[in-house]
């Protein structure tokens, strides 16, 4: 028999109430005129509004987290009744479309405040196994090497263990460390309202070595580009702040390092001057790396659009560099000195490091700068002084040595902040050198935390006090 209610008639829809007292009855079926009606569920406005988007050729409807797509065939529209009738059967899916509506809500609800930091080696911890420099082979390394464990009683012998501060990245060289900068942020200020972020919660995707292009595009040792690893983090945890450090690889920074190390070591690059060689090239390589920054900070943007975020709902933060070494007059080591290789890890010529310290340096961070503030609410760090009076080989301080000890290291007011340069051979790796140590590390986050727990689009880091 057919179920087909006559013209003019509609089916009885039952209370909702009467539904729920008796589930049972909603397969039933009533008569008016002797000819049978189907008895079918009241539709809520809510639950009607999912059904219209269910019948939509373009859009879907989200069960139980999972996106569905329905698509049709036929442009007729679907009957009253027959409307009626679906709502039933995604009642029996949904149980009540109200309540996946509150369950959708509490989840988001849910989600955990969370800080992020993408970008390259200068953010990812790099470095941070090490807490100041000490020139030795064994054992801790004077109580420098926090990657040592099981060490005899005066330290002369240790095992190593690097995945003890850079957990799985130190397998592809990412060298995510647990010092790194995003771990020293303890609060967010957004909109008025300051978020406290638990330490689960402060996410580090960056990666030693990243350019611009591995951000945004291409796979880099082993992993997805990070803007696809934010879009997921994004759609997991309610996200308060991204900080990102990037462009130093695209001019091609550790080139112009090692340029300048050949110059004062090797005696074949005998008057190499890394400064007049590279120098002039820098401008053009710096604007065009501006250009590649300014797609990522928008590339970010549009990612927490994608899902779901207004700009005012999180903070977005460009970093600039700091300087590793000091100028030439601040070296506590004579130029004409092959200290500077074979004892203090910085061989550069005055002039060379004069250059870095006073060009390279300033130039990286006011083009960064110009590219935060063409890009709607990006804020900017500048870091430029971050570790000022503690760089590699600078008066004032000094390494560690005999008598220094993970049990007792050297005070972190005596020590250097960046890592020294190593062969790789001795100690550690040689991609290490030249990076904020665990010291610097430590002070970067200190100035992000100082930045994120105000209101202030622009910070400059004073330097230690």
């Amino acid at each position: 028999m057919s179920l087909r209610a006559p013209s003019g008639t509609r089916p009885r829809c039952r209370p909702a109430a009467e539904r729920l007292s008796d589930s049972r009855q909603s397969a039933a079926a009533e008569s008016v005129d002797g000819v049978p009606v189907p008895v079918v569920h009241c539709v809520e406005p809510k639950a009607l509004h999912l059904l219209q988007r269910l019948h939509s050729p373009s859009e879907g409807v989200a069960v139980g987290g999972t996106q569905m797509r329905a698509t049709r065939t036929r442009t007729s529209s679907m009957p009253a009744w027959a409307t009626g009738a679906a709502a039933a059967i995604l009642g029996a899916v949904l149980a009540v479309p109200s309540a996946a509506v509150a369950e959708e809500a509490a989840t988001t609800q849910a989600k955990e405040p969370a800080v992020i930091s993408l970008g390259d080696s200068f953010i990812s911890g790099e470095a941070g196994r090490w807490q100041g420099n000490g020139n030795t082979i064994r054992g801790s390394r004077y109580g420098t090497d926090l990657a040592a464990y099981a060490c005899n009683a005066s330290e002369t012998f240790c095992f190593y263990d690097p995945t003890r501060v850079y957990g799985s990245s130190y397998a592809n060289g990412c060298n995510r460390s647990t010092g790194a900068e995003i771990h020293h942020l303890n609060a967010v200020r957004v909109d008025g309202q300051t978020f406290e972020i638990a330490e689960r919660n402060r996410i580090n995707i960056a990666c030693s070595g990243a350019t611009t292009d591995n951000v945004l595009h291409t796979p880099f040792k082993g992993e997805r580009p990070q803007i696809e690893q934010l879009a997921d983090h994004a759609a997991a945890k309610d996200v308060k702040l991204i900080v990102v450090s990037i462009g130093g690889n695209d001019i091609g920074f550790s080139d112009v390092i090692a340029d300048c190390v050949k110059g004062f070591s090797l005696p074949r690059y005998a008057g190499w001057h890394c400064s007049k060689t590279l120098g002039p090239q820098m401008p053009a390589r710096i604007e065009a790396m501006s250009g590649k920054v300014k797609a990522v900070l928008e590339a970010v943007r549009g990612t927490m659009g994608d899902a779901g975020y207004q700009d005012s709902d999180y903070r977005l933060v460009l970093q600039t560099y700091p300087s590793p070494i000091p100028r030439g007059a601040d070296n506590r080591y004579p130029e004409s000195s092959y200290a500077r290789l074979d004892t203090g890890g910085c061989p550069f010529y005055n002039d060379d490091s004069d250059w870095a310290r006073d060009t390279l340096i300033p130039a990286l961070a006011e083009a960064h700068e110009q590219t935060a503030a063409s890009v709607d609410g990006v804020e900017f760090l500048d870091l430029q002084e971050a570790l000022d009076g503690h760089e590699v080989c600078a008066k004032g301080v000094q390494q560690s040595a005999g008598g220094n000890t993970l049990v007792n290291p050297l005070p972190e007011a005596e020590s250097e902040w960046a890592r020294f340069i190593v062969s790789g051979l001795s100690q550690g790796q040689l991609q290490e050198s030249m990076h904020p140590n665990f010291y610097g590390q430590r002070q970067m986050g200190e100035c992000l935390n100082t930045m994120s727990g105000t209101a202030t689009p622009s910070f400059t880091c004073p330097g230690p006090e």
